[in-house]
């Protein structure tokens, strides 16, 4: 069952935590310490970083608490979405094939942004799970 206050908890989380990890985690990415470059974690499975398992994962199940078990879960799957398409808006460009993001279940392309496959997977399965009553 869709839980109002913890969408809008969720909304507001997945829009800070964006810009929190575009300007402080991914710091590479900008240049901040050439010792990074060429580096890669160890996945701990498939292509998940220990950052996206110990740290990511975790906080985004406790942002996206709700009283009703589906939304919970529901809230988690669309806080993944949209901390990741509100990556891209901080840092100020599309979504390209060689971005991380894209190498979990491939792409497509519309228009000149690639779209990851998991992205409407995952808003599928929230807008799912918001309709169940549990």
């Amino acid at each position: 069952m869709f839980d109002p206050v913890a969408f809008i908890r969720v909304i507001a989380f997945g829009i800070v935590y964006a810009g929190i990890e575009y300007k402080y985690i991914n710091r590479h990415e900008r240049d901040w310490t050439k010792t990074a470059e060429g580096f890669v974690e160890k996945p701990v499975f498939w292509q998940i970083s220990p950052y996206h398992f110990y740290l990511l994962l975790p906080l985004f199940v406790i942002a996206s608490f709700s009283s009703s078990v589906t939304a919970w879960a529901g809230n988690t799957f669309f806080l993944a979405a949209l901390e990741d398409m509100v990556y891209f808006v901080w840092r100020g460009s599309v979504v390209s094939k060689n971005d991380w993001t894209t190498t979990l279940m491939g792409s497509f392309r519309v228009g000149k942004m690639e779209v990851p496959v998991w992205w409407p997977i995952d808003i599928a399965a929230a807008v799912a799970l918001f309709v169940l009553p549990l």
